[in-house]
């Protein structure tokens, strides 16, 4: 009976690591306009009704002139799953749309 439960929890232990890896390289991916001057990435602030995203604008060519502001998200949400894509969405959008050329 040990051994299974310690079969369970291994194996248990190893999908949370994955989700935990693949969740926190989602959250750094930075979304880059058509300039190159201008990359925008989303990220999750727990808030008392949920989870809302914030997005991160960083200016400038190099690590040297890069100025970085955060932008409100729009919404909250029940998970930090949602909230995350749907920061995501609207960091790409603004990549590729709003601040396409900017």
């Amino acid at each position: 009976m040990s051994s299974i439960m310690l079969s369970l929890v291994t194996r248990l232990s190893g999908a949370l690591y994955r989700l935990a890896g693949t969740l926190q390289q989602q959250q750094a991916e930075w979304f880059t306009n058509r300039s190159g001057r201008c990359s925008f990435k989303a990220d999750v602030v727990p808030t008392e009704n949920g989870f809302t995203p914030v997005i991160s604008r960083r200016t400038g060519f190099t690590p040297r002139d890069w100025r970085v502001d955060q932008l409100p998200g729009a919404g909250t949400y029940a998970t930090a799953r949602k909230a995350l894509r749907a920061g995501q969405l609207i960091a790409q959008q603004m990549a590729e749309l709003r601040s396409r050329f900017d």
